[in-house]
């Protein structure tokens, strides 16, 4: 049975629109269009992919089926669209076109602290999470005790939140949304924020979850040990695209590929061209690609 399936999904932003920077570089924009000339304001050695009309492909015809208690890891590097891809399916913002269907109830932790208000104690936090989740109050305090516990901040449980630490945060955030009663669970990096020992119970948990329990993950990490230790299945996103889907271990050779090439150093160009791109029209090398012969 599927729990998730993406079809042809496209995000696109559109560049500049909100936070356009200061109200003299917005007329120096303007006024370069006008003439005609390149914006003295575009950053150079950019790696987006932008249409004609200045606009962004975050996510460029996304097609992924994941079957129900699949642990799958996306994996590629920042602005890949990993992030975006996981907002969508969480229902944070929508996609500009195509379909993405579920089957089941999802809890999502996009963020440290995901959902949680600063001014109520932890205790409060837990019931507002699961109430906002759909469950009944019956229903969480039957697992709240459970949750404190594997969270390890019982001893500040009544406590506001804005006083904890990060680890603190990410610790009772995550308890929540592994004992709340979903299908689906959405996780995005958020376990870089906790101590070793506390990584490793999370991804037993999360392993147990999705083998004995059924339960789908979708889990983003840039963290390679991690994906390995959870995850059965592997999708690598690049510039926008999903280029690879299947086993682990071929995902991130598939990954590290992609690093070790973007990243090669050359230390003669006599057998090597410089890299090139091109920026309004011009044509600009990009220096941090290689070395000079030593």
């Amino acid at each position: 049975m599927d729990a998730v399936r993406i079809e042809h999904v496209t995000k696109e932003y559109r560049l500049g629109v909100i936070g356009g920077g200061t109200l003299k570089g917005d007329l120096q924009s303007w006024m370069a269009k006008v003439r005609g000339k390149e914006d003295p304001n575009s950053k150079l050695f950019s790696e987006q992919k932008t249409t004609q009309n200045g606009k962004f492909l975050a996510l460029d015809d996304i097609n992924l089926t994941i079957s129900k208690g699949q642990a799958i890891g996306l994996i590629g590097r920042n602005g890949a669209g990993k992030s975006t891809l996981l907002k969508l399916l969480a229902r944070v913002t929508a996609p500009s076109s195509g379909c993405i269907r579920y089957n089941g109830r999802i809890t999502s932790m996009l963020e440290v602290g995901t959902g949680f208000h600063p001014e109520l104690t932890g205790r409060e936090n837990v019931y507002m999470n699961g109430a906002i989740l759909g469950m009944a109050k019956a229903e969480i305090s039957k697992k709240f005790d459970e949750i404190v516990e594997f969270s390890e901040v019982s001893k500040f449980i009544d406590t506001p939140v804005k006083r904890y630490s990060s680890g603190m945060y990410v610790k009772l955030a995550f308890s929540v949304a592994a004992h709340l009663d979903s299908e689906i669970m959405i996780m995005d990096e958020v376990l870089a924020v906790g101590d070793a020992a506390f990584q490793h119970k999370c991804i037993e948990k999360m392993r147990e979850e999705s083998i004995i329990k059924g339960k789908t993950v979708l889990y983003v990490s840039h963290n390679m040990n991690t994906i390995r230790q959870l995850c059965n299945r592997c999708a690598v996103l690049h510039q926008g695209k999903l280029i690879y889907d299947g086993d682990v271990e071929t995902g991130i050779e598939q990954y590290i590929g992609i690093a070790n090439f973007e990243y090669k150093q050359h230390y003669s160009l006599l057998e090597n061209k410089r890299p090139i791109t091109t920026v309004g029209g011009n044509t600009v090398y990009s220096y941090r690609y290689f070395e000079f012969k030593k």
